[in-house]
């Protein structure tokens, strides 16, 4: 369903954390609802395959954070794009 689609969505990864058997990737959907959408997938791997996965999506926009902070650096992208940065 979603490779009949590919032009209408596009995920933008963000931050990448994995420790033991557990990796997460904190990430952003543009086009699967009106505003971006902030997403969670939390995977766990057993002898080199995917063995469970969840996700976490918030339907809040991606610039309502509380504190007045954005859930999603705008700038986050460009940066891991330059080299030399982190």
């Amino acid at each position: 369903m979603i490779n009949d689609h590919q032009s209408l969505f596009y995920y933008e990864p963000g931050l990448i954390v994995a420790e033991g058997d557990f990796v997460a990737i904190h990430g952003r959907i543009r086009g699967w609802a009106d505003e971006p959408q902030v997403v969670i997938d939390v995977f766990r791997v057993e002898g080199g395959k995917l063995a469970e996965h969840w996700v976490l999506q918030n339907e809040v926009p991606v610039t309502a954070a509380l504190g007045g902070v954005s859930m999603f650096d705008p700038e986050e992208g460009a940066l891991r794009a330059q080299p030399g940065t982190a």
